[in-house]
């Protein structure tokens, strides 16, 4: 992986190339990617609330905000794992996409007789690669007083030398069925003999990413991932009917702010 070199001062750091030998920024920021590589190397705390969520969600979406054990359930997991200070952007979008693909796999897991709350807590966690790598960042970043600039994420996934999915699945012990299926989803996407949960997780991630990034959505994509899919027809239809009540679902997640996260020291 190559990066051109910008300009830099002493709050504007690139992520330094994960193959080269030397540290090339090694005199501008060492505290800065000393603690993010510290940071990474580490798994997070469980996050409470994982399976409480999974039982909630087998509920149309649209019935869960009057449910107030079911949305303090769901605050409290965008709190303990969706909470990144300083990358809050990133970090709401990856937290709709996951509350709306775990929405939508329900009921995709539904239409197709598939296991509904394997298919929802895969759905649920299927960026959790990204997840954890974010809020590595930001603590790096809010503990060094810097901000690393550019396709950050990018290049932290691609430095990574051990697998953080396989690692901190394993250090929260989550359900072997669980487990499999999101190693299988960052492995087998592009497989010929694809797992059809993995099918299923990417039929509901298109559905996901057309309601949370309406306004840069490929036209088309949800037809288009159906088609080639080779899934039914009817289970976009029947998706989209419940699109109106994920919406609103993310809405009310939204009205509730995040509480202030201590800083590292």
């Amino acid at each position: 992986m190559s990066i051109n070199n910008p300009p830099m001062s002493p709050n504007v750091v690139p992520l330094r190339p994960a193959a080269a030998r030397a540290d090339p920024f090694a005199a501008v920021a060492p505290r800065l990617l000393g603690a993010l590589e510290s940071e990474l190397a580490r798994s997070p705390p469980k996050p409470s609330g994982i399976t409480a969520c999974v039982a909630w969600l087998q509920e149309p979406a649209g019935n869960l905000e009057t449910r107030q054990m079911a949305m303090r359930a769901l605050q409290g997991l965008r709190d303990t794992l969706f909470n990144a200070p300083g990358r809050d952007a990133e970090m709401s979008l990856l937290w709709r996409e996951a509350v709306a693909s775990a929405c939508y796999a329900r009921i995709i897991a539904a239409q197709t007789h598939f296991d509904a709350p394997l298919l929802t807590g895969a759905a649920l966690l299927h960026r959790l690669g990204e997840i954890v790598a974010l809020r590595a960042l930001a603590r790096a970043e809010a503990g060094c007083g810097q901000r690393l600039v550019g396709p950050v994420m990018q290049q932290i996934m691609e430095a990574q030398h051990d697998d953080l999915v396989s690692r901190v699945t394993r250090s929260w012990g989550l359900s072997g069925g669980l487990r499999l299926t999101l190693l299988r989803w960052r492995d087998e996407q592009e497989s010929l003999q694809r797992p059809q949960a993995v099918t299923l997780l990417m039929m509901a991630q298109a559905l996901a990413t057309e309601l949370v990034h309406a306004a840069t959505c490929t036209p088309g994509l949800v037809d288009v991932a159906q088609q080639s899919l080779g899934l039914p027809a009817r289970l976009v239809s029947e998706s989209r009917a419940a699109t109106a009540g994920i919406a609103q679902l993310l809405g009310q997640l939204a009205a509730v702010p995040a509480p202030l996260a201590p800083q590292p020291a």
